[in-house]
């Protein structure tokens, strides 16, 4: 800035024996602004520069017009050099770096215009008064002074309310964000940008969406600590775009369990072994006495094969699944038992690859849960009779395959 250019000042005080409401009153009405915009604009800012670029005679015009309005300003050499205060949680400025020892107070703070490192004010010590001028001089002094304030009377420039209709470069009026510098905006953060970036990126891979989150959330903590940068906006879209994608990645189904790449193959119901028949017909007469009659085509085809029914069997839709003896003991007792699983009357298959044996593996339970998923509860069995203990679980599930409906295994 060229140091013949000169800057206007608010300090924000008042001058001695001024009324703060009608001062107020009259800026409000000289600047076009409500009582809320000047306290929030001006005053909450103040000491803060409200015109830069001025000619010195332009300057002293309004730094005369405002102390007539009964506030505190003046003009002071214009610079690149800015500084901005931090009083308490507010902050002020921007002001000219060498105004600082005019304005700041003991506790203030106060950063380079673009910074981002607050420094503590430190006051410099006060040098001692000079003894006071002969009598003579300060006659001289006296007469000189009066003669230039009468001769400056003369020269002022038309009264404020004039000036706000001209709108002209001597205009009082504080600058709008248009008028501002740039450099007094502040910079953009390159964090709150990122975070943003990274927001639509979670919206494709929404498993970095908690990272995402943290991200959006230490941007905007980075922003309170640093008022003087920009990006809240960013760090906003951020937070708003990661908190979407971690809903709908949390809010996703769960993958559903899928049979094994195994199916049982559907087979024909064949009749049982010569040796099972003979076993089965060698039964004695009670034993055939207690089998149980068949209920359905289902369980009459079952027959046919010289199997016994035990009674256990459910159905489910169009799912029927029925327990069957290939054999029994000379006690009446199965010696070994299968699932005969049935789609829509027709058989499908066998729950189970081999019968079991109470011998060894006891068909504990089973339940058709749904017309497409059977759970199996099986227990090994020892030496001794009766001893079965350890249970072991299989889900069958019936599935719709190329050839028709079929078994599959859920593991």
């Amino acid at each position: 800035m060229d140091m013949d250019h000169r800057c206007l000042v608010l300090s924000g005080r008042l001058l001695d024996g001024q009324d703060p409401a009608i001062v107020h009153a009259r800026l409000a009405a000289a600047f076009g602004l409500e009582m809320s915009g000047l306290r929030e604009r001006v005053f909450e800012r103040a000491p803060l520069i409200i015109r830069r670029g001025l000619d010195p005679a332009a300057a002293d015009a309004q730094v005369a017009q405002l102390r007539a309005l009964g506030v505190e300003a003046e003009s002071l050499p214009d610079s690149e050099a800015l500084v901005w205060l931090r009083r308490g949680q507010q902050v002020r400025g921007p002001i000219p770096e060498a105004a600082l020892t005019r304005y700041a107070q003991p506790g203030d703070q106060w950063c380079h215009d673009g910074g981002q490192q607050w420094f503590t004010w430190q006051p410099v010590a006060i040098e001692a008064p000079l003894p006071p001028p002969l009598a003579a001089t300060v006659t001289a002094t006296d007469q000189f002074t009066q003669a230039t304030t009468t001769e400056s009377s003369r020269q002022l420039p038309p009264p404020l309310p004039e000036l706000e209709q001209q709108q002209d470069e001597s205009s009082p009026l504080p600058p709008s964000s248009a008028d501002e510098p740039a450099a007094a905006k502040g910079p953009l953060s390159r964090f709150a940008v990122a975070a943003a970036l990274l927001g639509l990126l979670v919206m494709v891979w929404r498993s970095l969406a908690p990272l995402a989150t943290l991200i959006a959330l230490g941007a905007l903590l980075f922003l309170y600590r640093r008022p003087l940068l920009r990006g809240r906006v960013y760090a906003v879209a951020a937070l708003m775009l990661s908190a979407t994608a971690l809903f709908l990645w949390l809010a996703q189904p769960a993958p559903v369990a899928t049979a094994a790449a195994h199916h049982y193959v559907a087979r024909p119901l064949k009749p049982l072994a010569p040796s099972e028949r003979a076993v089965a017909a060698e039964a004695p007469v009670p034993c055939k006495a207690q089998a149980v009659a068949p209920k359905n085509d289902e369980d009459r085809f079952l027959l046919t094969g010289q199997r016994v029914l035990t009674g256990r069997a459910q159905r489910k839709g169009d799912t029927y699944v029925a327990e069957a003896a290939v054999s029994v003991n000379g006690q009446c007792q199965p010696d070994a038992l299968q699932l005969y699983v049935f789609r829509n009357g027709v058989f499908i298959g066998t729950a189970l690859e081999a019968a079991a044996s109470p011998a060894t593996t006891k068909l504990a339970d089973f339940d058709l849960v749904d017309d497409q998923h059977l759970r199996i509860t099986l227990a090994q069995c020892t030496d001794k009779p009766g001893d079965c203990a350890v249970t072991t679980i299989r889900q069958i599930a019936v599935l719709p395959g190329a050839s028709g409906w079929t078994l599959g295994e859920l593991k």
